[in-house]
């Protein structure tokens, strides 16, 4: 269990006990206790995927790396939508009063004077905004520049749903601004507002922003590799992390994640891709070398070669770009015993076969086996068990592929005695 996820369940824990420490006492029914905890913990879900939404630099560590980040994010989103709903349930007085409430302040011929604020109003438009963007983020066959686009709404939609709270917190009658509950719930709507401002407007900061010229654009065989040139600065990362490209030209200029795969000591910076959408055929038939470019990061904490002296390696496809910047980056007499399995659909679609013939030769300790499903190979635990000879207990894993394979390997792992903290995977999955 990561620190990082540590920390948001304590937060939830310390949350629901001053909640509960504040209202025990409160004249209202338990059913209002219920929705308004509900519906704060709702918010909080929030702001947290708003502040990790931000990549923080300094709790990427505890999380275990950026996608593990992403995917709390997800989750969080999900949760808070959940959470919504069954507030929006249980509120007092049943939802056909509060979605009447919510009717009459669009209504100023039937409203008085004296109904307020349209709290109900902010509440129940954020609820319908929040589930019609997270059906829109669960759905995969979305283009990514169509999700993105839409999924920056979700900071627009968090601030109705902080005015619905922060009127809430005004009016006083549940809960009052100046208790300590009150200030709780206004400084974490602060909190994320100003993190989704941020993340609009000033991020990244310059100091992550690198610029690039593109240099050259290789097509390999159903993928595509950008050389990048640096205009200052070669900037330091370490063999299997990941950053952040985005292109200055039309049709480009959305941020998109990609593992380095150059080594760390090479004068220029190399990313490989698969060619799977719209995005990457384009990256692929349509970009002109000298186009500036802008990396962000880098990011990632999928680092094999600060893992033990015994690994092993998986790849799955596209997966062994991180491989490839550990193989360019590895040095004569590392000290290393490594066997890297590199899982591929076709004996074609192989990247660079030549090179990490090459590349094991020199680098010695390193064995590459090809796994191609068209001819009927599979890699599993039981095929890694039989191959390295030894108790499986006594080497690192590092996986990096398509979900499934990942999976079933680890499942495989674990079930032969190796300890979780020796399996090591990078999730790769942002939306």
């Amino acid at each position: 269990m990561r620190a990082g996820y540590c920390v948001v369940a304590g937060l939830f824990l310390a949350y629901a006990a001053l909640y509960w420490q504040h209202v025990i006492g409160a004249a209202l029914p338990l059913d209002a206790k219920i929705s308004y905890f509900v519906g704060s913990c709702s918010v909080i879900c929030m702001v947290l995927a708003l502040l990790l939404a931000a990549r923080p630099r300094p709790v990427e560590t505890p999380f275990g790396g950026l996608d593990r980040m992403y995917r709390l994010h997800k989750y969080l989103g999900v949760a808070a939508l959940l959470l919504f709903v069954a507030h929006y349930a249980t509120v007092p007085g049943g939802p056909e009063d509060a979605a009447a409430a919510a009717a009459r302040t669009v209504a100023p011929a039937t409203a008085s004077a004296e109904d307020g604020p349209p709290i109900d109003l902010f509440g129940l438009i954020a609820m319908i905004g929040f589930t019609l963007l997270i059906i829109v983020t669960l759905n995969r066959k979305i283009p990514y520049h169509r999700w993105i686009t839409t999924h920056r709404l979700m900071g627009l939609f968090f601030a109705v749903a902080s005015a619905h709270v922060l009127l809430v917190l005004y009016d006083g009658e549940e809960i009052a601004l100046a208790s300590p509950l009150g200030t709780v719930l206004a400084l974490l709507l602060l909190a994320g507002l100003a993190a989704f401002a941020c993340r609009q407007l000033r991020y990244p900061a310059k100091r992550r922003q690198h610029p690039f010229a593109l240099q050259a654009v290789n097509q390999l065989e159903r993928a595509t590799e950008l050389v990048l040139r640096p205009k200052r600065e070669m900037f330091p990362f370490n063999a299997g992390q990941f950053a952040f490209v985005t292109i200055d030209a039309d049709g480009f200029r959305e941020a998109h994640p990609f593992t380095i795969s150059s080594g760390t000591g090479e004068p220029q910076l190399r990313f490989t891709m698969k060619v799977l959408g719209d995005y990457t055929r384009r990256v692929r038939d349509e970009l002109e070398v000298g186009a500036d470019v802008t990396v962000e990061g880098p990011y990632g904490r999928f680092e094999p070669l600060r893992g033990s002296g015994k690994q092993v390696w998986v790849a799955g496809g596209i997966g062994i770009t991180p491989f490839l910047s550990a193989l360019r980056t590895i040095a004569l007499g590392h000290g290393r015993t490594i066997r890297l399995y590199y899982c591929v659909r076709s004996a074609r679609e192989a990247l660079f076969v030549d090179e990490l013939e090459a590349l094991t030769k020199a680098a010695g300790g390193v064995t590459v086996t090809r796994v191609v499903s068209e001819a009927g190979e599979r890699l599993d635990a039981r095929v890694i068990d039989a191959a390295l000879g030894g108790p499986l207990a006594d080497w690192s894993y590092f996986l990096c592929g398509p979900q499934p394979l990942v999976a079933a390997i680890s499942r495989g792992l674990l079930a032969r005695g190796v300890r979780a903290r020796r399996i090591h995977h990078e999730a790769f999955e942002f939306r």
